[in-house]
């Protein structure tokens, strides 16, 4: 009975199917349990193989709850939220299930579409708030490039400058140099011949 149980039970709301589908991995879930699912991630959530198409399939019911019961020959009208399992009115009053909480199928299962549906959205949300990061992050690796390429653009083009006010600075030493070379050579002429001059004049008096 528990296998039986078992092969009727969406693995993701964990109740009973409801307007079952079966994946073409083989898997079978409720049809909105993982059309859900898949608007998330396009992947059997057991396999975990790649899957958007799905092939509705009919259990031979149309009402599988009233179909099924346990050991004790009831109907399975109960989920024990504790166990997560379904359960009849005289598991519930067992002892095993002693202190458990219990919500009917219909309940439970809408219970945990909700929350399953709550998940979706907050992981989408996550999802919407990392891309938003990453895209912040790469716009400002962008910035920081852009100016990156600026500053050195600015750096080469005053270290030109300032080779250019090098160069210009040496061609104007050694322009001095050469006239300051010249004016010496100049005046050590000039210095000669008037000590020639001087030097011929004092002859030519000692003579006389």
């Amino acid at each position: 009975m528990a296998s039986y149980s078992e092969d009727l039970t969406c693995s993701i709301c964990l109740t009973i199917f409801t307007d079952p589908v079966i994946l073409f991995c083989g898997h079978s879930f409720c049809k909105e349990c993982i059309t859900l699912s898949l608007s998330s991630q396009d992947q059997c959530p057991h396999s975990k193989e790649a899957e958007k198409r799905k092939k509705e399939v009919s259990l031979g019911s149309s009402n599988i709850l009233e179909t099924l019961v346990c050991k004790h020959e009831e109907k399975l009208k109960l989920f024990c939220v504790t166990d997560q399992e379904l359960a009849c009115i005289i598991c519930r009053d067992g002892e095993k299930h002693e202190g458990h909480k219990f919500k009917p199928i219909k309940e439970a299962a809408a219970s945990l579409r909700n929350d399953l549906e709550t998940f979706v959205q907050r992981v989408s949300g996550d999802i919407h708030d990392m891309e938003g990061k990453a895209n912040t992050q790469k716009e400002e690796i962008r910035k920081t490039g852009e100016r990156a390429r600026q500053l050195e653009s600015q750096i080469s083009s005053q270290f030109e400058e300032m080779h250019e006010f090098l160069r210009k600075r040496e061609d104007e030493i050694k322009n001095e140099f050469c006239t300051n070379t010249q004016s010496l050579k100049d005046v050590q002429n000039v210095t000669s011949q008037y000590q020639k001059e001087t030097h011929c004049g004092d002859g030519e008096h000692l003579i006389n």
